[in-house]
């Protein structure tokens, strides 16, 4: 009997087991690839992403924008003699880096770069070194010549191959007192693969890259071949601003998307999300066949105690029917048990009738 009850109920457990796994296994496959979830996916990472850059820039404008009005910022353009304006210009980028690390307000990407140009865009003096000092940067790049032609903050993703340059650059335009516009102000933050790892752990923690200017200068999240595929460079090259346009073959498992920055022109990222979400589906689903195990452990014991529980009183009571009919017309059943009592106290009563004994005076 303990074989039947624990061959039964194992059973069931065993093909309860197997219909979850198959039927959690096909929901997950189906939840995990389908393409309206992945592209929703693709499009939360290079939103949070270009969202976080904007904002990054934006507080950076903010900052310069204080700084731009303070006097001793005022006085580097106010020297004598180009040299004691370069040298005057280096020192306060040297303090005003300082203090930008110092008072928090760039707690996790701290600024590289802090520069004074002049009002032709040229530069007079940066911090930690005295470097840059003359050279043409409003000719390198038009939006800081536009910011000091305009009078308006602005920043842009300076990156140059030829000057080795990677920053993601603030600017504001510095006022004399009779609110003239004499140079500008400019803020750095590095443009590498640590900064885009932030931002993908910060998005969803997919792989992306940014492209300026038709070529890759940073990834986050992690290498991919993906990201160097003919098709995916092409459809980089085409990416429209603030939309996000799937790649449309699928390269090393991965879902490619790309998304032209509004707020930074002729910059793109691009982002990788697995085509499946789940490295392991079966080994997200092995709890089943651990919970299948100990459901078969619960069986035996339970059918080994209900086994024993009914095979014991009925064991005694073949015994005692056997010594019955072997002449022991004496013996009764004095049996305590919740299922099997009744049963032997009909058989004590079909005894005494057969063998007319009045009740009470058989023994036990």
């Amino acid at each position: 009997m303990r074989g039947k009850i624990i061959l039964v109920n194992g059973g069931i457990v065993l093909i309860l087991s197997l219909i979850t796994f198959f039927l959690l296994r096909t929901s997950l496959q189906t939840a995990v690839a389908d393409p309206k979830f992945l592209r929703g996916e693709l499009t939360r990472t290079l939103g949070a992403a270009e969202a976080r850059l904007t904002l990054d820039a934006l507080l950076a404008e903010r900052w310069l924008d204080r700084q731009a009005a303070l006097d001793n910022v005022v006085s580097v353009f106010e020297g004598g003699t180009p040299d004691a304006r370069a040298d005057a210009a280096t020192a306060t980028a040297n303090r005003l880096r300082d203090q930008a690390v110092a008072g928090g307000e760039f707690t996790k990407i701290a600024p590289s770069l802090v520069l004074f140009v002049d009002r032709e865009g040229v530069g007079m003096g940066r911090n930690g070194s005295e470097l840059m000092r003359g050279d043409q940067f409003a000719q390198v790049y038009p939006d800081l010549k536009e910011a000091l032609a305009t009078g308006h903050t602005g920043s842009a993703l300076w990156a140059n191959e030829q000057r080795q340059e990677q920053f993601l650059a603030s600017y504001a335009p510095v006022r004399n007192k009779a609110n003239e516009i004499v140079g500008a102000l400019v803020l750095g933050t590095g443009l590498n693969d640590e900064r885009l790892t932030l931002l993908a752990d910060e998005s969803s923690r997919h792989k992306i890259a940014l492209r300026v200017g038709g070529r890759t200068i940073a990834v986050g999240g992690g290498r991919t071949d993906a990201f160097t595929q003919g098709e995916v460079v092409a459809a980089a090259d085409r990416a429209q601003v603030g939309k996000v346009t799937q790649v449309a073959s699928a390269f090393a498992g991965q879902f490619i998307g790309t998304i032209g920055l509004s707020s930074f022109p002729g910059a793109v990222l691009v982002g990788a999300v697995p085509v499946s979400l789940i490295a392991s589906i079966d080994a997200v689903l092995w709890p089943v066949f651990a919970v299948a195990l100990l459901g078969l452990f619960l069986v035996v014991t339970g059918g080994f105690l209900l086994g024993n529980y009914i095979s014991r009183p009925i064991a005694e009571i073949e015994e005692g029917l056997l010594l019955i009919i072997n002449g022991q017309q004496d013996l009764r059943f004095d049996l305590e048990h919740d299922e099997l009592g009744g049963l032997t106290s009909r058989i004590n009563s079909l005894l005494n009738s057969l063998l007319g004994v009045k009740e009470g005076e058989e023994e036990t």
